[in-house]
């Protein structure tokens, strides 16, 4: 080969590469900000204060202080809209979010922009519900389907052809995701609707908000997710893909990779680089998990079995919410066992999440709050890596980034020379090598039930966030680099 041919086979190759780099996707994680975060659900299902209707944002605006010093970073709200439900989850008139005299279920727009705006001064981001998948109608048609949207807020109005075909008279596309029977399905893929809703949301941004918890996102694509997160430039979203574990009739299968690859082709079907979504996979077997079985919280790679074992910077870790405990407890973390749950989900990697029932109903705050400051003294974050020691029946056992241990079960173990002890309580203890907390106490002695071993002399299994396992189905490219 000449050298002007061999020119021309470098400059194409080149080229190719070139394009194959412009081509490739440009993969982001949430900001720093969110990914060193704990957030808390500000409410649980029929919420009040006081016993009484209308207060709940007074509420939160009053327990401002005492969550910042908690350690809170986010405040997850209930959905504001005016709904059929008093829970909020069948929205009508986007815009009608209370007024003085005729309240939501949680208070009116001068309360709710009062607690947004304290919230804000705090350092405490405030996240919206976002309830758009379905929709309550103001009027019927003729054949007396509600399907007709005309609030006094003149803004959203939709007809029949808003609605997704083949349910309440919809004249719109059919579903792109599955149907909510209660309410008439939104038909996403009318640009109309996208439209409105990226109106309304970037109306509540106005109000105070910064961040989104998009509700019910299996009944519709999450592409349309990302098209609202472009539109609205949050901080953060968080989506709730809420679907079945796999079982053996009542037992939960050891292997939940199915449902964990779920969360990841989600994720990775939403284009937004601040997408997150709830860790459903880690507290199905987590909640199994701290009743002794502790041999499931580690895969056949070492990682732990939830999302956060695979795409932990994406993963929003909880134990409950206002629909799988609460007055609802559909799905509950086992009651005495919470505190091992929380022990796991604040010393592991993902973005924690904790329940505000359990922190001020429950009377849990100060362990929670002790737990919360030996994460932040010792920076675990949402890519933080886990080297598990011990996950077999009777303990579970594990050092984050070499800085912090955990213990979870009734079996003696000891993270061995170097470790203090900075937390304990029932069935679970944490140490740290002594980084400065402000919720350390003196009075933390050791636990009778923490013995003395050697964890080094355990082969050690780590945690990666940024290799891709062979081993491991098919997840993405994308989410681990």
């Amino acid at each position: 080969m000449n050298f002007l041919n061999k020119f021309k086979a470098i400059s194409a190759s080149v080229a190719v590469l070139f394009s194959l780099t412009i081509a490739a996707p440009v993969v982001a994680d949430p900001p720093a900000k969110v990914s060193n975060g704990v957030m808390m659900q500000g409410f649980g299902w029929d919420s009040m204060a006081g016993g009484d209707k209308g207060n709940w944002y007074r509420n939160l605006e009053g327990k401002a202080e005492d969550m910042k010093s908690i350690g809170i970073d986010f405040l997850w709200f209930p959905p504001v809209s005016r709904s059929v439900s008093n829970q909020g989850y069948l929205p009508g008139d986007y815009y009608d979010v209370g007024s003085a005299g005729n309240t939501t279920f949680y208070g009116d727009e001068a309360s709710l922009k009062s607690a947004l705006k304290t919230l804000n001064e705090k350092g405490i981001t405030p996240v919206a519900d976002i309830v758009i998948n379905h929709r309550c109608a103001s009027h019927q048609d003729k054949n007396g389907v509600w399907n007709i949207y005309n609030f006094a807020s003149g803004k959203a109005k939709w007809e029949q052809w808003a609605v997704c075909s083949g349910q309440f008279g919809g004249q719109g596309k059919p579903d792109t995701g599955d149907a909510f029977p209660p309410a008439p399905d939104i038909d996403h893929t009318n640009a109309q609707v996208r439209a409105d809703i990226i109106e309304w949301m970037n109306w509540m941004k106005k109000l105070g908000f910064k961040a989104w918890r998009y509700d019910y996102v299996k009944g519709y694509a999450p592409k349309y997710n990302a098209e609202y997160d472009e539109g609205t430039s949050p901080l953060f979203s968080v989506g709730e893909l809420w679907t079945n574990m796999s079982y053996s009739g009542c037992n939960l299968n050891p292997d939940q990779n199915g449902h964990r690859q779920q969360l990841c082709n989600w994720l990775d079907n939403n284009k937004s680089e601040v997408a997150t979504v709830f860790d459903f996979t880690t507290k199905g077997i987590l909640q199994v998990a701290v009743k002794g079985e502790y041999w499931r919280l580690k895969d056949g790679e070492g990682k732990p079995t939830g999302l956060i074992g695979w795409w932990p910077s994406r993963a929003v870790t909880f134990l409950d919410n206002h629909d799988t405990g609460s007055k609802q407890n559909h799905w509950p973390f086992p009651n005495n066992e919470v505190m091992q749950g929380y022990a796991y989900i604040l010393t592991h990697p993902g973005i924690p999440c904790v329940f505000y029932e359990h922190v001020y109903d429950w009377n849990l705050k100060n362990e929670i709050k002790k737990l919360i400051a030996v994460r932040k003294a010792n920076k675990i974050n949402s890519t933080s890596k886990v080297e598990i020691v011990k996950a077999e029946n009777g303990i579970y056992a594990a050092i984050i980034d070499g800085k912090v241990a955990v213990k979870l079960g009734s079996k003696d173990w000891n993270p061995g020379d170097g470790f203090t002890l900075a937390a304990s309580g029932n069935n679970y203890a944490v140490w740290d090598k002594g980084a400065k907390s402000a919720s350390r106490s003196a009075s933390v002695k050791k636990s009778t039930s923490t013995k003395k071993t050697t964890a080094s002399a355990t082969k050690k299994k780590t945690t990666s966030t940024t290799k891709k396992s062979s081993a491991t189905k098919k997840k993405t490219a994308s989410a681990r680099k």
